[in-house]
């Protein structure tokens, strides 16, 4: 399962890490949101999970599925969590950081709530579309495996 996981957590990291440079430089909201971690955990980690299970033929592939996706959100939103700390710090005004700072905003609110109500909807969001959608590609790379086996 870790061997799965290692690349897409790689990669994970350096788009967190390239989104905020991107941020931080000035950059259009348009260029920024090209380095997407929730596209990685909502769709493209999903499919990639499905077809490297559905390659291998692994047992239980559905249940494996689910349990990549569960740990590969959660450990993305965690990398992402530092950067909405650094943004109540800084005061950063980027649209995503929306609501985190400011004299209105108590400390509670910035450093815990919103971090971690984001991330929660989000590992929730990822694990229902991105299970449906991983598990549509695996259904289908694994008919289309079978198909190929019984000819």
């Amino acid at each position: 399962m870790w061997a799965i996981l290692k690349w897409p957590l790689i990669i994970a990291a350096i788009v967190v890490v390239l989104r905020v440079a991107v941020e931080r430089a000035g950059a259009p909201d348009v260029v920024a949101n090209l380095f997407s971690v929730v596209a990685l955990h909502f769709l493209i980690g999903p499919v990639y999970f499905a077809i490297r299970i559905a390659r291998a033929g692994l047992p239980r592939p559905h249940a494996m599925l689910f349990k990549l996706i569960a740990i590969y959100v959660v450990l993305t939103r965690a990398m992402v969590l530092p950067t909405y700390w650094l943004a109540r710090i800084y005061e950063w005004q980027q649209p995503r950081f929306a609501g985190l700072s400011g004299p209105d905003v108590p400390f509670f609110v910035g450093f815990i709530a919103i971090p971690f109500i984001t991330a929660a909807i989000w590992i929730v969001a990822s694990l229902v579309f991105g299970g449906i959608v991983g598990s549509i590609v695996l259904t289908v790379r694994q008919r289309r495996v079978f198909a190929q086996s019984t000819k």
